[in-house]
Parts: C-alpha cells; sequence; structure tokens
C-alpha cells in the first residue's frame, strides 16, 4: 500500500528527492493548502474514506498554529490519521501550538528544523543557517536603531532633492525649499541625532545558535562591545557574560550600560513579558531595543508608552505579540521603530535546505528500505525530534 505524505502547506517542490525513483516509488505526496481545522477535516475524512495511507504530514512554517493548533480535540477526531501517522514534520523551530501529550501518546513524532550539525544525506547542507539569517535581520533592526536609514530613504523618496531632504530632517522646515541650504545629514527630529554603533555597548538576551551569530556579526560587522545574559556561563566565549537572573533583580542597575538589546529567546511562561514598564525603567533612554525572539515577550503597552514617550530610542521586532497582527504605534511610527513581518529566517537557502530536512525526517522515520544502510539516520532525527 503507497503510503501518503500530507502537506498542509506546500513544500520546494523542485526537491532532488522528490525525483527520486526509489521515493516516487514508495510514498506518494499529497500538497493541500490548508487554512482552518474545519477545511483538514474535510480533506482527512475525505482521505479516510478512499482509504488513503497518510503516514507523514509536513506542518512546513507555522501551518497548525494558524488554523488554531495541533490540539488533542484534533488528534484525536475519528477523521484524524493517528493510526497510521507516524510524523509530523516542521520547517521552524517553534512547536508551539502542538499538543506534545497528545501526541506521544499515540506514537506521533513531532521533527522541528535543526540545523546544528551537518547532515551528509542533504546536498550542500549549510550549518547554522537559520541563525546566520536571523542574525542579518537583528543587525538590520540594530542598525537602523542608530542611523536611522529607513526614515531617512522614506523623506528622500517623498522629497527627490539630497539637500532638501536633510534639511527637512535636521528640521529646518521653513528652508526646506531653499536648496542652497545644507544640513550634514546628523541631525534628527526630537534633538536626536544619527549615531554610530561602533563602540557602543550590546546585550543579547538568549544565547542559543541565534543569539551567537548575532554576536559574532554585531562585533565584526558593527564593531560593538558584546555582552550577554543566559542563566549559565558555559560558553566559554570572549565577550562579557551576565547572569540573566541576577540581572534583572529589582535593585540590579546594570542595564542603563546598554545602548543595545536584542532579544533572542524562546517563549516560556518565565519569559513571558519579561521586557515590561519595571525592566524599560532601568535601560538607557537612549536605548535601541531588537525582538528576535517571540512577541510575549514584550509587554507591548509599556513598550508603546516607551516609544511615544521617548523614553527609548529606538524599538526594532520582527515578532509580534498578537500576531499575525501589528500594532497601530508600530504601523505609524517611522522613526523610532522598524517592523518586518517576521521574516528574519525568510531566505531561499533556509526555505530549500528546511524543506529537505522535514521530508529527509519523514523517510528516516516510515521508509522501510530507503537508504537503510546510512548509519546515521537515527542520529540526525534524534537531533530534530521533540518527542
Amino acid at each position: 500500500m503507497s503510503k501518503t505524505i500530507l502537506c498542509v502547506q506546500t513544500p520546494n517542490m523542485d526537491l532532488p528527492l522528490f525525483q527520486d525513483p526509489q521515493f516516487q516509488s514508495e510514498y506518494t505526496v499529497l500538497v493541500q493548502e490548508i487554512k482552518s481545522h474545519d477545511q483538514l477535516l474535510q480533506l482527512l475524512n475525505k482521505l479516510k474514506n478512499e482509504n488513503v495511507n497518510i503516514v507523514a504530514i509536513y506542518a512546513g512554517f507555522g501551518a497548525f498554529p494558524m488554523m488554531g493548533g495541533l490540539t488533542r480535540k484534533l488528534i484525536e477526531h475519528s477523521d484524524f490519521p493517528s493510526d497510521s501517522l507516524k510524523c509530523i514534520t516542521l520547517c521552524s523551530r517553534g512547536y508551539n501550538g502542538y499538543d506534545l501529550e497528545a501526541l506521544k501518546e499515540h506514537g506521533i513524532a513531532l521533527y522541528i528544523y535543526q540545523d546544528s550539525e551537518l547532515d551528509s544525506e542533504i546536498s550542500d547542507f549549510k550549518l547554522d543557517q537559520v541563525g546566520n539569517d536571523v542574525a542579518d535581520c537583528a543587525m538590520w533592526h540594530i542598525m537602523e536603531g542608530f542611523r536611522k536609514f529607513s526614515y531617512q530613504q522614506s523623506i528622500l523618496r517623498e522629497n527627490g532633492n539630497t539637500i532638501q531632504t536633510r534639511s527637512i530632517i535636521a528640521t529646518l522646515e521653513s528652508n526646506k525649499n531653499k536648496k542652497e541650504n545644507f544640513a550634514f545629514g546628523h541631525s534628527l527630529p526630537n534633538d536626536q541625532f544619527v549615531l554610530s554603533p561602533r563602540g557602543k555597548k550590546c546585550l543579547i538576551l538568549g544565547f542559543g545558535s541565534i543569539g551567537k551569530q548575532i554576536a559574532t556579526k554585531l562585533q565584526f560587522g558593527l564593531g560593538m562591545e558584546v555582552h550577554y545574559a543566559a542563566r549559565h556561563d558555559s560558553y566559554h566565549t570572549n565577550w562579557e557574560y551576565h547572569n540573566i537572573n541576577q540581572l534583572l533583580k529589582d535593585d540590579n542597575n546594570d542595564l542603563k550600560q546598554f545602548n543595545a538589546i536584542v532579544i533572542a529567546l524562546p517563549a516560556t511562561p518565565e519569559t513571558f513579558h519579561l521586557i515590561n514598564s519595571k525592566f524599560l525603567a532601568k535601560c538607557n533612554k537612549q536605548l535601541v531595543i531588537v525582538n528576535v525572539g517571540r512577541g510575549d515577550i514584550i509587554d507591548m503597552n509599556a513598550m508603546n508608552e516607551a516609544v511615544t514617550g521617548k523614553r527609548i530610542r529606538h524599538f526594532g521586532t520582527d515578532v509580534f505579540h498578537n500576531e499575525p497582527q501589528v500594532d497601530t504605534i508600530l504601523r505609524k511610527d517611522v522613526l523610532d521603530s522598524t517592523v518586518t513581518p517576521h521574516i528574519g529566517s525568510a531566505t531561499k537557502e533556509l526555505f530549500t535546505q528546511s524543506c529537505e530536512l522535514a521530508f529527509m525526517n519523514i523517510v528516516r522515520t516510515t521508509s522501510d528500505s530507503y537508504n537503510k544502510n546510512e548509519p546515521h539516520h537515527d542520529h540526525m532525527a534524534e537531533l530534530c525530534r521533540v518527542i
């Protein structure tokens, strides 16, 4: 009986694996863009009536959370293929919204994306690709916080004249139509200035593979002085370590020394609203704060007050508290904030590699014959396996 891989998001259909005759003989790949639980259950009911043998679900980038989660109720629905389903694969590291206990009870493995170790079965596998790409995004937001390039670009595109644009940005509104007026370009509205990130202190909250990549890029790309905060100093780096619990104590004012803070933490009960009014009150008023972790780490009421009250210099974020919705203040403000639509890791290279790894883990888990002589199958699958 042919094994079916149900894709509830569209993967990279050009994967070399899909062209392999052995894969084609063993598997059928069924692609359906699913937007809701009802739509999924209708499809599963149809496939059940057709006796389709679903052994794996490719969930891509957050497919189930966008439907409302992979809940116990859904897993134990009579149309859900819990008897035949062996695994679900994700292209992201986050697995919020998946009922791990229910999956474990039904013997369904969950695989996330992991690129910290080489997978020799995937051509041109790049180590730490996700960390590299998210770090690029963080570095852009940091650069924006100090240099304000996007704000200046928006004025230039509207005005069309470099000299006039610099005058406008320097708040010389009365002279904006006189081409002979000159402003160097270092002045900003509200008595702010364009600053160089070089030599500024940056604290990275969270020091996994993404945090380490951010540290490298900020030090060697922007010339910043890097510090990091974690629970334990087990990394043995040349960067300065801070115990995160000590750093966040009410009577500790060490946060004021930092010109920038990057959040690269996961979403946990401990990190929920970690960045709140008490935290921000202890920060430098010229702080650039960037979030590439998870949206609910930041209390957005406190952040909105800090931005509108000019109590920090800049807030940049790739993730949002009520995602996919974005706070109104962040949509309107072009001087003191920058936003990107959760695309920190969204590169062609990562999309291709994450799809390839997801399908390779499906093969490793469900195939009776495909490349079973390779000795490192179990190791690579376990590296990505959550349950």
